[in-house]
């Protein structure tokens, strides 16, 4: 294995999440794109999926650049046991998607 790489990824949140709390482990899964074009298409499109259903109202959403320690033998089992939190250096947030009529 190649150690020593850092990878960046952008990923999605609640904006509602506080910052100290974003990387504990929750339950649900995080999902990561390669690309913040890619993040940003997907977050737009849920966005339209929810606001076309009555029932069901937009969270305000954080789309986040996110860069991983670097990949050791002991990061990488940090990763499976702890989950993705434990793999994160650094974040940022890049953009707030708010409801279509605050954007």
């Amino acid at each position: 294995m190649t150690e020593g790489l850092v990878f960046t990824f952008y990923t999605y949140a609640e904006a509602r999440i506080p910052r100290e709390e974003r990387w504990k482990p929750t339950g649900l899964r995080d999902i990561f794109f390669n690309d913040y074009e890619d993040v940003r298409r997907t977050v737009l499109a849920m966005r339209e999926d929810i606001a076309a259903d009555p029932d069901m109202q937009w969270e305000t959403t954080n789309i986040e650049k996110v860069e991983t320690v670097a990949i050791c033998q002991s990061s990488v089992l940090a990763l499976l046991n702890d989950g993705p939190g434990a793999f994160v250096e650094h974040y940022e947030v890049l953009e707030t998607i708010g409801r279509k009529d605050e954007s």
